[in-house]
């Protein structure tokens, strides 16, 4: 592929913007994060229609002009949509399928014509799938949601007709969980297949876990449960079904099914073909080879019919690449590749031939029109650089780096907190970085999955589970010598190592003697650090909690005496959930707050908002002295089956890391393999603002930013604590189970991807979310509500060593701070005596949080935006807010207010903008995709 370059395309349309290159034509939305396309037909017109990040469902022509927007999700995504024609009159209507249970429909003017629920309450899953099939020429819109059911409404006026129950026809089954889940699935996809022009077939891709399982599809007759064929097992390979098309590329009447893997390794396409009676199918499985698309990256791969002047091919968008397969015989060999330089959320294609992508991965703003007519249309594809956010925000980060270069410490900002990376990297603008004060790099060696043979497990873990515990993904054929010279030489040229010691599918990797070996020499060696990893450390069984107690805890403590660490890497919420187990008692106690380093694995994650509390109210309390964040090519996949997740500028590294930064993180857990030239090395930004000290890391004692209201955890209920960790079935929903029994933290199994919450869960009163997706900028409207181990005496922890959280916290906090308890489900009295329903007594919590909000220095209100509150100096406060749109990057307004401060002057320490101070506020816009470093300066020492 030719190396790109950011360059502006010939501006066609002010409003909006119309940008044409060659075969591609590109509209800027200005401020719509589009993550579907579809084609709507007004008589013989295409009109494009988009659904944003936020669920508005907007239409636009090809000329670039909006012809409306509409807001069906208020913040809820919508997982699809489907256009129609169900009233005869020329004109599709547009069906949304929104993530809090609803199905809206639309006509071509962008009103609502009708909403369907399928009841009533704040406990509906989202909806999944939607399409029309007709029967004797009358329309019905299918639906289905994660209660395993489907729903054939009235398409004219969205009233239910028939419930389709999977239980009744579904071949699914379960493995390693209670046998009564079989027969169970939800709709991943619903699409009809035409018989003539009065009547479909429905075909429905059925799955039970969106990790493991490529599910069925069946062909259906509509409002029965009767089922014409069947295949089992669609993909040859790993991952799910991520994309389903039907399609009749030669026109004979009879249509085959398209369909393509979500996953990370073992890319493919899949077809099927019916006899004419659709009761026969046939599988036929495109491997695609990953040499051909690129680099690995989390992605969908959509298929497409591309006709040519002599026939057709099957192509398939994958990531950042097109491949494409003859249609003639069945050749597995790919007959033409295309690479370019960014991915796109979703395709379609017109009946022209266009194909339509949607956005950007990394928050663009634009819809892009591609004319296949012409076969240059294949350069202007892989040259294709979006204009919109994508080129805003490069334009942003040249500017901070003209910006950084010109930027001097002040004189009163005391010596920075030294940041330790993880990873660090061979390129030369890290060797740059590496030397500064504020942050030290590791080297990072990978056991290029090869483990110490096992035998040295015997005979302490005789009768133990994790005896015969594998990774798979790793071989066990190294002896520990062979492990030690693999290891040591690693030290060689940096200033220490990071490495995995083990994993929750095997947390014994290694000896205890030759994990000590190796950091030993690293130790003896100029005093080199080690770190040693252990992602997804999650269980709470007996067997695990011997391997703490004779592996893991006498290797942290043989950490401790040479100035190393053990970082564990968890998953969903542990860090206010299973830390505060049995097990994980001297952890919280503080008896290793030096060599502990809590960091969340965000994969598959949608509690992103409550870990960050959960980690921070570990670290305030002083159950650990320094925190990490960690950003991977896998963190944006909540929903493995629709895993768009091959982000290439990482953008949402870029301002997860500078957030988590400004809260106190100390450690950066990231990796760089998405951070290029091509894209001007976008995310190690953050590195370059910590190596000049611009971005201000604080220590636990110099925030003011944290609600003087506090919610501590005691004992978890393993409701709680199961819920959480249930992330890959579909299938576990439990209407009764949920209304009668309300949680403070809820909605966070497999069912509920991308859910609205309810009024009383902690993350909608506390942390200011709407869904349970990418929270990892949440707002705190009212100041961070750290989520911390318990303060009063009759219920803390033994032994416990780590002293008052009101100590370690600013001063400002000594005399204010309230506590609440809980065990996850419901509240809980001070001396865990008394219980208190989380639908009622939330109220009181909201309450005093809001007034809490009002004694702080400052305040931060407006669009989605992360802040921190810092005391630089007796006289300064640094104010750092991020753009909150984790994939949805733009401009965000926010009012700051003062509190009971006398202020002498507020600037921009980067790009030196004075804001003017009225009525004790004034208004900041954050750039998109950006940040603001604000330097709040004070008449008189604050306190």
């Amino acid at each position: 592929m030719r190396k790109k370059s950011f360059i502006t395309a010939l501006l066609v349309s002010v409003m909006p913007a119309l940008v044409s290159a060659g075969n591609i034509s590109s509209i800027d939305t200005k401020g719509n994060i589009v993550m579907k396309v579809r084609i709507a037909k007004r008589g013989n017109d295409n009109i494009i229609i988009g659904s944003d990040y936020n669920g508005v469902v907007l239409a636009t022509d090809y000329k670039g002009n909006i012809m409306w927007r509409t807001d069906v999700g208020h913040g809820s995504m919508n997982h699809d949509l489907w256009c129609a024609d169900i009233d005869s009159d020329g004109k599709q209507e547009i069906f949304a399928a929104n993530a809090s249970g609803r199905v809206v429909c639309l006509d071509l003017k962008g009103n609502i014509k009708w909403t369907f629920t399928p009841y009533d309450g704040v406990h509906r899953t989202p909806m999944y799938s939607v399409c029309v099939v007709k029967k004797e020429n009358k329309p019905y819109v299918v639906c289905g949601d994660f209660s395993t059911d489907c729903y054939y409404l009235d398409a004219v006026t969205g009233k239910l007709v028939q419930k389709l129950s999977s239980r009744d026809y579904s071949k699914a089954k379960v493995f390693k969980i209670d046998k009564k889940f079989n027969s169970l699935h939800i709709a991943n996809f619903l699409r009809p297949i035409p018989l003539d022009g009065e009547n479909d077939l429905l075909l429905l891709h059925g799955s039970n876990n969106h990790m493991q399982s490529s599910g069925e599809f069946y062909v259906m007759e509509p409002l029965t449960d009767k089922v014409l064929s069947y295949v089992a097992k669609p993909l040859k390979q790993k991952g799910t079904v991520g994309d389903v098309r039907v399609a009749d590329p030669d026109g004979d009447g009879t249509y085959e099914v398209l369909f393509g893997s979500s996953v990370l390794n073992g890319n493919e396409f899949g077809r099927i073909e019916f006899s004419d009676t659709y009761t026969h199918a046939k599988l036929f499985s495109y491997p695609i080879q990953q040499k051909n698309i690129g680099k690995v990256s989390y992605r969908v791969n959509q298929p497409f019919i591309l006709y040519g002047k002599s026939g057709y091919d099957y192509g398939v968008l994958s990531s950042n690449a097109m491949v494409f397969f003859s249609s003639e015989g069945y050749s597995k060999q790919i007959k033409d590749k295309l690479l370019t330089t960014f991915a796109y959320n979703d395709m379609c294609q017109d009946d022209k031939g266009n194909i339509i992508l949607a956005s950007c991965q990394d928050g663009g703003s634009c819809i892009h029109i591609i004319d296949t007519g012409k076969s240059s249309w294949k350069y202007d594809y892989e040259d294709l650089m979006p204009e919109g956010n994508i080129q805003r925000i490069m334009d942003y980060t040249t500017e901070v780096r003209k910006q950084l270069k010109n930027f001097r410490k002040p004189e009163w900002q005391r010596e920075p907190v030294c940041v330790t990376g993880f990873e660090g990297s061979k390129e030369p603008i890290f060797q740059e970085l590496d030397d500064s004060k504020s942050l030290v790099l590791l080297g990072s060696p990978w056991n290029r999955g090869h483990n110490q043979e096992s035998s040295w497990r015997l005979p302490l873990y005789e009768g133990n589970i994790y005896l015969n515990s594998r990774d798979r993904r790793n071989k066990y054929d190294r002896s520990a010598k062979e492990i030690v010279d693999y290891f040591t030489p690693s030290y060689d040229g940096v200033k220490g190592i990071s490495t995995w010691a083990g994993h929750g599918n095997d947390p014994l990797y290694y000896s205890l003697d030759v994990l000590k070996e190796i950091a030993s020499y690293g130790y003896e060696h100029d005093g080199k650090k080690t770190i040693y990893i252990y992602p997804e450390m999650n269980h709470t069984d007996k067997d695990f909690g011997f391997v703490m107690k004779n592996q893991v805890y006498p290797l942290v403590e043989f950490m401790g005496t040479i100035k190393s660490n053990v970082a564990f890497r968890a998953k969903n919420v542990f860090w206010q959930g299973q830390v505060y187990t049995k097990d994980w008692e001297p952890v919280v106690s503080g008896k290793y707050a030096a060599e502990v380093i809590p960091i969340l694995e965000e994969t598959t994650d949608k509690t992103q908002d409550l870990s960050i509390a959960g980690r921070m109210g570990l670290w305030t309390a002083g159950s650990v002295d320094g925190w990490g964040v960690r950003c991977s090519r896998d963190d944006p996949s909540f929903d493995r089956s629709r895993q768009f997740s091959s982000q290439k500028l990482s953008n949402h590294v870029l301002r997860k890391t500078v957030y988590s930064l400004a809260c106190g993180a100390k450690y950066i857990h990231n990796t760089a393999e998405s951070d290029n030239e091509t894209l001007e090395y976008h995310a190690s930004l953050a590195y370059e603002l910590l190596a000049k000290e611009a971005l201000y890391v604080p220590k636990r004692n110099e925030i003011l930013s944290i609600s003087p209201v506090h919610l501590s955890m005691y004992n978890p209920q393993e409701s709680y604590l199961t819920e959480a960790e249930d992330h890959k079935w579909w299938i576990y929903f439990d209407k009764d189970r949920e209304e009668t029994q309300p949680k403070v933290f809820s909605h966070m199994n497999a069912s509920w991807l991308g859910a609205s919450l309810t009024p009383w869960d902690f993350s909608t009163y506390a942390s200011g979310v709407t869904d349970r997706r990418q929270n990892s900028i949440p707002t705190y409207p009212n100041g961070m509500v750290l989520i911390t181990p318990v303060q009063n005496k009759a219920l803390r922890e033994k032994n416990s060593v780590r002293g008052n959280l009101a100590d370690n916290l600013h001063p400002f906090y000594k005399s204010i701070m309230k506590e609440y308890i809980t065990d996850g489900v419901d509240y809980l009295s001070a001396d865990g005596k008394q219980r208190f329903k989380a639908d009622e007594f939330y109220k009181q919590i909201k309450k005093d949080i809001e007034e809490g909000a009002k004694k702080l220095p400052v305040l931060v209100k407006g669009e989605k935006t992360g802040w921190v509150v810092a005391q630089v100096s007796p006289t300064h406060l640094r104010l750092t807010l991020v753009d909150g749109g984790y994939l949805a990057p733009m401009d965000r307004k926010v009012k700051v207010t003062l509190n009971n401060l006398a202020v002498k002057k507020v600037s921009d320490i980067l790009d030196g903008t004075s804001y003017s101070v009225k009525d004790s506020s004034f208004d900041v816009t954050v750039p998109c995709g950006m940040f603001r470093f604000i330097d709040i300066e004070l008449q008189k020492p604050f306190m």
